[in-house]
């Protein structure tokens, strides 16, 4: 039996509009992953005071372990504040990074740290996460040092008293880099803070507390036995972003095999 013309109209709308949500329903989830999946990977980067000028201030024979909680802000106004745990032995550093709120979601997923060799201007990107390294350099060479006593009374800081100190690092390509010091005479002239005076690209202040002058071992400056070398960070990265794609989709297809899933509602 035919339906008359108007009738036909009426229904058509909802009809549609059913149709719709029924596919909402048990492609929602579906979608979103593979929105998420294709998301731009950010390559993991050294922090600041690894590939500038201030690492080689931070360089100590004798070893020591700290907390550090630094600021770095471009010429644009653009700031980062960050914080972690850092070793020294050397001209070798490794910093873990804290995770909290500041550190973005990548690096959280990732656990990531870092190993400076000061003298070679290289190191190792390290994920946890992955159990996988990956080696990253930069361009930077330092040629001198010259660290000058500044004639100021002394300040107490973190709980040391501290002389003021002006630092200037020049470069092999015959640029200078000036840092503001405040060094502890009980921890062998350790610079409590460090502060950058040169008009360049970025401004960086450290703070370190918790200080300990003691070895942390070599080994701590090499990849850990066993983790997986990756030619470069943006590999490592991108392999870790295709196994997050990978599981979420795993779970969405999973999902979408419930019973009534999908159903319209």
């Amino acid at each position: 039996m035919n339906c008359p013309r108007a009738h036909i109209q009426r229904v058509l709308p909802w009809l549609a509009m059913l149709i719709v949500l029924g596919c909402g329903c048990s492609h929602s989830g579906e979608t979103e992953v593979r929105e998420k999946g294709y998301t731009g990977v950010v390559t993991p980067q050294p922090p600041a005071f690894f590939t500038g000028a201030a690492c080689v201030l931070l360089t100590n024979s004798l070893g020591f372990s700290a907390r550090v909680s630094g600021q770095a802000e471009s010429v644009s106004g653009r700031e980062r504040n960050f914080s972690g745990q850092l070793l020294g032995l050397g001209a070798k550093l490794f910093f873990s990074p804290e995770q909290d709120e500041s550190t973005g979601k990548q690096q959280r997923a990732a656990g990531l740290s870092f190993i400076w060799d000061v003298n070679e201007n290289r190191g190792y990107v390290l994920s946890e996460t992955m159990q996988a390294y990956a080696p990253v350099s930069y361009s930077l060479r330092i040629t001198n040092v010259v660290i000058s006593k500044v004639q100021a009374p002394p300040q107490k800081l973190a709980g040391y008293l501290c002389e003021s100190a002006h630092a200037t690092v020049q470069k092999a390509d015959g640029t200078t880099a000036n840092f503001e010091l405040l060094r502890a005479a009980d921890l062998n002239g350790f610079p409590i803070r460090l502060t950058s005076i040169t008009n360049s690209s970025m401004l960086l202040t450290l703070n370190f507390t918790k200080i300990r002058l003691e070895s942390p071992g070599s080994r701590v400056f090499e990849p850990p036995d066993g983790f997986t070398k990756y030619s470069s960070p943006e590999a490592m990265v991108d392999e870790l972003a295709a196994r997050q794609h990978s599981l979420k989709r795993k779970r969405t297809d999973d999902l979408l095999q419930l019973p009534g899933y999908g159903s319209p509602h």
